[in-house]
């Protein structure tokens, strides 16, 4: 098994995104990845939260989160979740969306490329 490691914000992007696909299925639905990381997820958005804004914005994106030994199902999971936040970023870019940021989808496509290749290391 291998490790991951994320940037607080992709962290909390992905359990974010988990929670609203959670929440739409009346909390029914199924993701390894949400169970397993609820309790790290709402301990370190409660940290975030207590921060001034400056040193939000440092630990965000300066901040890791590493999820150590990742299983395969868990890795397989969070490849889709990136994989969705790809492609909303991509279509935001595409409707000139006033929120559209180039550099969040090439965060978010480097991602991508590097939970591939954990994935072919493990």
């Amino acid at each position: 098994m291998s490790n991951l490691q994320l940037t607080v914000h992709e962290f909390l992007a992905i359990m974010g995104t988990l929670d609203e696909h959670m929440e739409k299925t009346g909390f029914k639905g199924e993701s390894a990845i949400y169970d397993a990381w609820y309790q790290q997820w709402r301990e370190v958005e409660a940290k975030v939260e207590k921060l001034s804004m400056m040193d939000r914005a440092d630990m965000l994106f300066d901040g890791k989160v590493t999820i150590n030994d990742i299983p395969a199902e868990h890795l397989a999971e969070v490849t889709v979740c990136i994989k969705e936040q790809v492609a909303i970023h991509t279509k935001m870019i595409e409707e000139n969306d006033i929120d559209a940021d180039p550099d969040d989808l090439e965060i978010w496509q480097n991602r991508l490329a590097a939970v591939k290749e954990l994935k072919k290391d493990s």
